[in-house]
């Protein structure tokens, strides 16, 4: 057969080819719209060149097959025989690694496996082959208590502890700044080394610390944030364990890292690959020996809604997907009920799945960094290591991580980029699927377990005896918060009256006229809980309602915007809104009885309060 080379026959083109018809299809628009920045600042374009110079990543720790990474599995049920029974059902169908979650961790909400003590533990891990799994311990402020636990019955059941893929997951750091309190230093460096000699001294080769990013991810930080916290953690438990009696080079090797990954794809990929270099360039610095990071991704709880929760499935499944081309050592998905309460057999099999899917059915782990040469992802990977390094060198500008949270710069960084990041979701230029954007009205709640920590829980420990170190807890927020306060509020009045609040759309002119504007009205009044009834101008009345927007599109504003607001004016409309921007009739229509003009762009949680309110029989 002939061997066909049909680009031969197709002229080449080059970059200033591409803009040129590029900047023509944009139509006088100028090209800087194409590209869009991180929360960083760094400016991702529309088009990039070949990344293939761009050097390799740092190696990963071997993982289980050649092809794959562990597929992990939260243990967080409070109820230590539901939660055993849970596992064992996880194990069987696909999960080779459980992440123990502990009441009052980071990660555990209201839940969180309630184990007092080691007859407890042996309940939970009956039936369970400790030595075939991967085990990762999720025990915030009970961490220690936790992970002496655990070595304990690795050791009753005669383990070969060296062997056993293990992480103690000790991150007292993640714990000060999500509790508030920790352990002096002096104290907490004399605890750290003797955990680490106690470890040692089982046999545990594995992570014994953690840093943790989950949260500080979940306060809101940024990408190169999440890095660079992640990385002055590891520092400052070098240092803790170099003052506990471990050398640095011991310490090391003994460090693992937990990142989020959320629904932006390529930058949660070019985060995880940009965790290893910094990893590798931290270690160069210090003068130690490479080492390998072990780099467990989570799912990010932020970007998770109560409201059309499936969606989080998709959410769900493009973080997993991001994480495992990304590198990750192990990945666990968050259920897709997360954000409603405690997620149910389904929602777990749904998590499970996703990954099931991308290992043994799309086989995303039988190449190693696949991005690699994409000069998009080689470009924001090391854009974002680069910044991330920045943050870090911040941090340690304030004498490290514990001091830098109990002054607050690690607060004031986090909190300028949520209030960006939040008024940009309040205009609706970040859009929420489901929740800003196309959301359903009438649709039926998720189901959840209803099983709950007892009050009097506690783990038996040793308890804190010294001094504390203190700092504000970091307040965890998810993306969708402030459009589903508005949702529940219109829950409770359809609960109360029989009816959600609603206003009237007077639809101006012919279908062809007024359809498009008063479908992106309902849609925007709906994400705010507001239902409409629609009709001319003149069938405002009988709605026997207060508000009242006018729809229709530019052309027929000229026509008849004023004679509409007059007529709804006339039948006692209390609020009336336009939809669009009249132009040069905004003065005359405003003149008219017009108090709000609703546009894209605005601030729209603020709108659809003060509608809400207004429609509610409230003051507003």
């Amino acid at each position: 057969m002939t061997n066909l080379n049909l680009a031969s026959e197709f002229p080449a083109l080059e970059r200033e080819d591409w803009r040129a018809l590029v900047e023509a299809s944009l139509k006088g628009r100028p090209f800087e719209t194409l590209r869009k920045a991180t929360a960083d600042g760094i400016v991702i374009e529309p088009v990039y060149a070949a990344g293939h110079e761009a050097p390799a990543l740092p190696a990963a720790p071997s993982r289980n097959t050649p092809d794959a990474w562990t597929l992990v599995q939260r243990a967080d049920m409070p109820d230590v025989s539901s939660a055993n029974t849970q596992m064992l059902d996880d194990l069987v169908n696909g999960a080779t690694g459980i992440s123990l979650v502990t009441p009052g961790s980071i990660s555990a909400g209201a839940s969180g496996v309630a184990i007092t003590d080691s007859r407890s533990l042996q309940r939970f891990f009956d039936g369970v082959e400790l030595d075939l799994i991967d085990l990762r311990l999720d025990g915030g402020r009970n961490g220690r208590d936790l992970a002496l636990l655990i070595l304990d019955e690795y050791k009753r059941r005669r383990l070969d502890l060296s062997r056993c893929r293990l992480t103690l997951g000790l991150d007292p750091l993640g714990a000060f700044a999500h509790g508030g309190k920790v352990t002096e230093r002096d104290e907490l460096s004399r605890r750290f080394g003797d955990m680490f000699n106690l470890a040692g001294d089982a046999d545990h080769a594995g992570p014994v610390a953690q840093a943790d990013t989950r949260v500080y991810h979940g306060a809101g930080c940024s990408e190169a944030q999440e890095l660079g916290f992640a990385l002055a953690t590891s520092v400052e438990y070098l240092r803790m364990l170099e003052a506990g009696g471990i050398a640095p080079a011991d310490a090391a090797a003994r460090i693992s890292m937990l990142v989020t990954a959320d629904a932006d794809q390529f930058v949660s990929i070019a985060k995880i690959r940009a965790a290893r270099l910094l990893w590798a360039r931290l270690l160069e610095v210090s003068e130690l020996a490479p080492a390998p990071l072990t780099l467990h991704v989570e799912t990010a709880a932020r970007m998770m809604s109560r409201r059309d929760p499936h969606v989080n499935l998709l959410r769900g499944t493009t973080a997993s997907f991001a994480a495992g081309i990304g590198g990750a050592d192990s990945v666990t998905v968050l259920p897709f009920t997360h954000a409603m309460g405690l997620p149910d057999s389904f929602a777990r099999r749904m998590a499970r799945n996703i990954q099931s899917l991308l290992l043994e059915e799309s086989r995303v782990g039988r190449v190693r960094d696949a991005t690699a040469g994409s000069g998009h992802v080689e470009a924001l990977t090391h854009d974002l290591a680069r910044a991330g390094w920045g943050i870090f060198q911040a941090i340690e500008a304030q004498g490290g991580m514990m001091a830098a949270l109990g002054n607050g710069k690690v607060h004031s960084l986090i909190d300028k980029v949520r209030v960006a990041r939040n008024l940009d979701i309040a205009r609706r230029k970040t859009p929420l699927t489901g929740v800003s954007e196309f959301p359903n009205l009438h649709e039926a709640p998720g189901k959840v377990l209803d099983m709950s920590v007892p009050a009097d829980w506690s783990m038996a420990g040793t308890g804190l005896k010294s001094g504390m170190e203190t700092c504000e807890p970091l307040q965890q927020h998810r993306l969708s918060e402030g459009f589903e306060a508005l949702r529940d509020a219109s829950d409770i009045h359809l609960k109360e009256t029989g009816a959600r609040p609603r206003i009237f759309l007077a639809e101006l002119g012919k279908p062809a006229d007024f359809t498009l504007r008063a479908t992106w009205m309902s849609n925007l009044l709906a994400s705010g809980g507001i239902d409409v009834v629609t009709g001319s101008p003149e069938e405002f009345s009988a709605s026997k309602l207060d508000i009242a927007c006018v729809c229709s599109s530019d052309a027929a504003y000229e026509d008849g915007a004023l004679i509409a607001v007059q007529t709804l004016v006339q039948q006692g409309a209390r609020r009336i809104m336009l939809a669009g921007k009249p132009g040069q009739l905004e003065d005359q229509l405003t003149a008219a009885g017009v108090q709000q003009f609703v546009h894209a762009g605005q601030n729209v949680l603020t709108l659809l309060d003060d509608i809400s309110r207004l429609a509610r029989g409230e003051a507003s």
